[in-house]
């Protein structure tokens, strides 16, 4: 199972009452799935969570996959494209 969380001012937002929120968090999911497309049946096999902080330095964080897939997942969020399959 595969979990999006954002997180602004050290808040984390799980549920999205308000409607710009939640199409920023459906359109940030699509993206990540879009470019972790060649790995996603990988990443369904494990439990884990990405974490968006959008804060003044936004940055995505990786927690709860295998050491080994979370560094296939930094490298392709780097633009790295060489898997281990």
């Amino acid at each position: 199972m595969i979990q999006v969380t954002l997180s602004y001012k050290n808040r984390e937002f799980f549920h999205f009452e308000d409607t710009f929120l939640a199409q920023i968090a459906e359109n940030t999911r699509k993206l990540l799935y879009a470019l972790l497309e060649d790995i996603y049946d990988l990443l369904a096999l494990e439990k884990g969570r990405f974490r968006i902080n959008l804060d003044h330095q936004p940055k995505i964080e990786v927690e709860g996959f295998s050491s080994d897939l979370r560094n296939q997942i930094e490298r392709t969020l780097r633009g790295e494209y060489d898997y281990d399959y």
